[in-house]
């Protein structure tokens, strides 16, 4: 005699038991996995499945043991596994990293960027915030951030909990410093993926947070102040290298343009250094207008280069090789 029970599970999904009476009254039981549902989890995962979640599926712990064994399974974290068809990505290890520490977990800081786009190279340590009360054990790449994330500073993005752009942009800026800091601003800014006063706003609601000198210069930079620090910088630097015979701010009368103000010129080279602050203060406005400025300079007879805030703090020998060279082919 034969009986079929299909049990439906909390997560959706669903087992198919039978029960099998043999002649001498003796019961054996069959367990039919749910594969289509363990499939979908897995796709939508990266790859990825939890013991939990293999459980649900009608696995047994046996059955997860033997395929980790057999080298079927690959264990990723504690009671995360990847499934054999597919890569170790960093998508599926900041996944893992969070479903081994449970539903509250929520990934933060640079990590959190590289998530929602912000820079291009996943971090080697994964920041993930739990709340204080877990005792989770320390992770190989994984640094637990012992800090509640309240539900209104993260959003659920592509199936992970992360933090918000404007709570990771200001977490990211802190941890990376001043220059790299500063890109992952300007990039979130120039994208329109934040405004800033909601960045100056979340920065004062957060007095005590690690990091508030470096994020409180970088917002000023981003009100406007990078132009006039470039400005101030390659002065310096070009003071320091022994470079002579330019002008700060020289005022031009261009035929078919206007007047213009060059930022810095070398009137017998007749060349022209333009200071650019963050790709954030570059709105089409003014790419269009600095293109028509520049095109009326090179019609007048100028060479004009272009340097950055970027440049000049992080690497302003590059900018002097260039303009040295540039120099001595107009001399």
């Amino acid at each position: 005699m034969r009986h079929w029970w299909r049990i439906p599970l909390h997560s959706g999904l669903a087992l198919e038991i039978r029960w099998i009476r043999g002649r001498r009254g003796t019961v054996r039981t069959h367990v039919s996995l749910d594969e289509k549902r363990l499939h979908r989890t897995v796709r939508d995962q990266d790859g990825a499945i939890t013991l939990g979640q293999a459980l649900e599926c009608g696995y047994s712990h046996t059955t997860v043991r033997r395929k980790v064994a057999a080298g079927e399974w690959t264990r990723l974290a504690h009671r995360v596994y990847l499934l054999g068809s597919h890569r170790r990505t960093p998508a599926v290890l900041v996944r893992a990293a969070l479903l081994s520490l449970g539903g509250d977990a929520v990934l933060v800081g640079p990590a959190a960027a590289w998530w929602h786009g912000l820079i291009d190279r996943c971090p080697d340590v994964i920041d993930v915030a739990v709340a204080p009360r877990h005792q989770h054990r320390a992770r190989p790449g994984v640094r637990i951030v012992r800090r509640v994330v309240p539900r209104a500073a993260s959003d659920t993005k592509r199936g992970v909990r992360v933090t918000t752009v404007p709570h990771t942009v200001l977490d990211t800026a802190a941890a990376l410093g001043r220059v790299e800091g500063a890109r992952v601003m300007d990039t979130a800014l120039q994208r329109r993926m934040v405004a800033l006063p909601i960045l100056e706003r979340l920065h004062e609601a957060r007095p005590r947070r690690r990091g508030r000198p470096v994020v409180t210069r970088l917002l000023a930079l981003a009100a406007g102040g990078a132009v006039s620090e470039a400005e101030r910088r390659a002065h310096r630097t070009m003071t320091a290298e022994g470079i002579r015979g330019w002008t700060a701010n020289l005022e031009l009368d261009l035929p078919g343009f206007g007047r213009a103000v060059a930022d810095v010129a070398f009137r017998r080279e007749k060349v022209i250094v333009e200071i650019d602050g963050w790709a954030y203060h570059r709105d089409l406005r003014a790419f269009l207008h600095d293109a028509r400025r520049q095109n009326a300079l090179a019609a007048a007879g100028w060479t004009v280069i272009r340097t950055n805030w970027y440049e000049l703090t992080g690497s302003p020998e590059v900018f002097i090789d260039g303009l040295r060279q540039v120099l001595a082919a107009r001399s």
